[in-house]
Formats: C-alpha cells, structure tokens, sequence
C-alpha cells in the first residue's frame, strides 16, 4: 500500500488497496465537512442566535467524529500492519504513523470538546425559547385578568343598580 503521509510514502508487501481507499475517502469527506463547518461558522458570526444554524454544526460535528475515528481506526491497522512486518519502530514511517495516530487522536478529543460546548449552546437556547414562552404566557395571562377584573366591575355595577332599583320599586 502506498500511503502518504505528510510527504512520506509507506510501502507493504502484500494487497492493501482497501486500507489505501478507504483512508482517501476519509481525507476526502473530512475536507467537506471542514469547509461545510466554516461556512456554518461563519453565519453563525453574523446570526449567533440561530437554534438552526447550531444544529447543522451539531451534525457536521457529529460526521467529523465519526470520520475521525475511521481515520484513526485505518490508521492503527497502518500500525499493526508495520508491526506485523516487523518494521523497525525507529524508522521515520513507524514514527510518521504514531505521530498521526497521536494528532487524530487529539483532533478527535477537541471534536467531542466541540460538540458538548454546541450541545450545552442549542440546550441553553432552548431554555431561554421556553422561557420566553412562559413569560409570554405570564403577560396574555395577566391581560386576561385585568379583562376579567373590568368585567366583574362593570357586573358587580349593573348588580348595585338593580339593587337600587328593586330598592326604588320595593318603596
């Protein structure tokens, strides 16, 4: 398999073309994702409050964890696939390799870092949406019983003047 890493090329013998595919479609679907989340990055900087637009960067960020641990899965079988060679762990390409499975794996704990700040955001946001719901609910409450204290005043008037002029009648 010849793999490139960083500018390195490491040959095995032996067939690994779905190891050398399936790393290329990581890199692959990891360069969209990326560009993806900088576009939703960048509209969140001019609408900062968009449940919707924290919700896409929930999902993207999602995929890009998902892609992160094939990559690193891919990249420990590079690993034991060497160790299986008995390539010497001092090379520069056994080093390369560690060095990759190192970053992705730091890449990956930033991403799961990423993604509980967006998920306390998008639960943060939800609570202020409830409750500015429930004070909403406050205010058309309290406007109902200010309309029903006028309607029981104004009863309570048409009640005294009847009693006023049963009063009258009953003279």
């Amino acid at each position: 398999m010849p793999g490139n890493i960083k500018g390195i090329t490491i040959r095995f013998e032996g067939d690994t073309t779905k190891l050398d595919k399936a790393l290329r479609e990581i890199q692959n679907s990891t360069k969209d994702l990326d560009r993806e989340l900088k576009q939703v990055d960048k509209a969140l900087k001019f609408n900062p409050h968009n449940v919707d637009l924290w919700k896409q960067k929930q999902q993207i960020l999602t995929e890009k964890i998902e892609q992160t641990k094939k990559n690193l899965e891919n990249l420990k079988n590079v690993q034991a696939q060497m160790d299986a060679k008995n390539v010497d762990k001092n090379s520069e390409a056994y080093r390369t390799v560690q060095r990759e499975i190192i970053a992705t794996e730091s890449k990956l704990k930033t991403y799961d870092g990423q993604l509980k700040k967006v998920d306390n955001t998008i639960r943060n946001m939800n609570l202020i949406k409830a409750s500015e719901q429930f004070k909403q609910w406050g205010t058309n409450l309290e406007q109902a019983g200010q309309q029903m204290e006028g309607l029981s005043m104004a009863a309570a008037g048409v009640v005294a003047s009847l009693g006023a002029i049963s009063y009258k009648a009953g003279q």
